[in-house]
């Protein structure tokens, strides 16, 4: 009974994430499209510039840590040690905040000099406004892991369908607001999207 309980729990947890994923995309598709119309191709070319080097550090930052949570506080929790497993969310959150922060700093730092090297300077501004979704979301996958250590996959599909709509809706709100300022400022209102996407998931956890 309890195999067929768990193998439930699984199954309805791992469609969860599944539809939680297709959502993701859709919203990404959609996403690209308008805002290419509105901030045009050199637009783009300062956000295409910046993004690639923002999920590159965030997957450096993150690489593996939600699982390993994720499998630390479900062996915990099978034990019954569940003050263990908090353990486990506490330290956790300590080091995903310090690997945000010091991956934040690293690239605000070193921004001028990457969009150097890419030959488009210009770009600094979209990829420096990236740095506060460097540091915010190390933490929010500590939260996912956490939860899906205790077989609750649905605040974590909730958070990522909250986090890419906030992510869009604010990108393409703030590229609009800020176009009069120019291209590369728009690109960047463009990136800022991803910060608002990443406090917005916080809520979808809670």
């Amino acid at each position: 009974m309890e195999d067929k309980r768990a193998g439930k729990t699984f199954v309805t947890g791992a469609m969860l994430l599944g539809l939680a994923g297709i959502i993701v995309k859709v919203f990404g598709l959609f996403f690209r499209i308008p805002l290419t119309n509105i901030i045009g191709a050199d637009g783009m070319g300062y956000y295409q510039t910046a993004y690639p080097v923002y999920v590159l550090v965030l997957t450096i930052s993150t690489s593996g840590l939600p699982t390993a949570i994720s499998r630390m506080v479900s062996e915990r929790r099978s034990l019954e040690q569940y003050y263990e497993a908090y353990r486990v969310f506490k330290t956790s959150f300590k080091v995903m905040l310090g690997l945000g922060l010091g991956s934040g700093v690293l690239l605000f730092l070193f921004a001028p000099l990457i969009t150097k090297l890419q030959m488009e300077p210009d770009a600094v501004y979209a990829l420096r406004a990236t740095v506060p979704a460097i540091i915010l979301c190390p933490v929010l996958s500590c939260y996912r892991g956490f939860f899906q250590g205790q077989k609750n996959m649905a605040p974590t599909a909730l958070s990522q369908v909250v986090e890419q709509a906030f992510r869009v809706a604010t990108g393409l709100a703030l590229a609009v607001i800020l176009l009069p300022k120019g291209v590369n400022i728009a690109a960047a209102g463009a990136s800022f999207g991803a910060t608002a996407g990443a406090l917005f998931g916080f809520l979808g956890i809670g």
